[in-house]
């Protein structure tokens, strides 16, 4: 499932990356404003739970979930539409590209007991994308996890126009 969600990310980059292309060229502008690009991802995540059986997928896109916790989380129902959980926890920072404005809502995420969790976060150069990837990967092997789980860490790099990812399992 997380080179799924890879491909999904990966798969808006290039999109951006093409209008800015076509409709941008030579600027210097940000080519995906981070605004649609949330929305974007949200919407990403959204469409694609939907298609799977027993996932009801729940977004701060959609006016009538508003934002509960987490950005956007996958809650998973068996045959007779019995809450079972949450499968996906998804937390979007963009707004700050600080180590500290990008804990508080990591350490959210790592609080969550879903199996998967995915941490989107954007950074000018893939040398700071490295630094912080190393230090969630830190904050992660120092929280005392209840539930087995995978991470995907994803960076948008602004120079390259690409999301670099990096992948932690946890197990209790």
């Amino acid at each position: 499932m997380i080179e799924d969600f890879k491909c999904w990310l990966n798969e808006l980059g290039t999109k951006a990356i093409e209008r800015k292309n076509t409709q941008l060229k030579n600027t210097k502008r940000q080519p995906w404003k981070n605004k649609t690009k949330n929305q974007d991802i949200k919407k990403i995540f959204t469409d694609n739970g939907r298609l799977i059986e027993g996932i009801k997928p729940r977004s701060s896109n959609d006016r009538k979930a508003r934002e509960w916790l987490y950005d956007l989380i996958w809650r998973e129902y068996d045959s007779e539409n019995n809450f079972i959980g949450v499968c996906l926890a998804m937390e979007i920072e963009l707004s700050d590209m600080k180590f500290s404005g990008l804990i508080y809502d990591y350490n959210k995420l790592l609080q969550s007991d879903s199996k998967y969790k995915v941490f989107v976060f954007q950074q000018k150069e893939e040398v700071a994308s490295d630094k912080i990837f190393h230090k969630l990967e830190l904050c992660t092997k120092k929280y005392k996890s209840r539930v087995e789980s995978e991470f995907l860490l994803s960076c948008w790099c602004w120079n390259t126009g690409t999301f670099k990812f990096k992948q932690i399992e946890v197990k209790p």
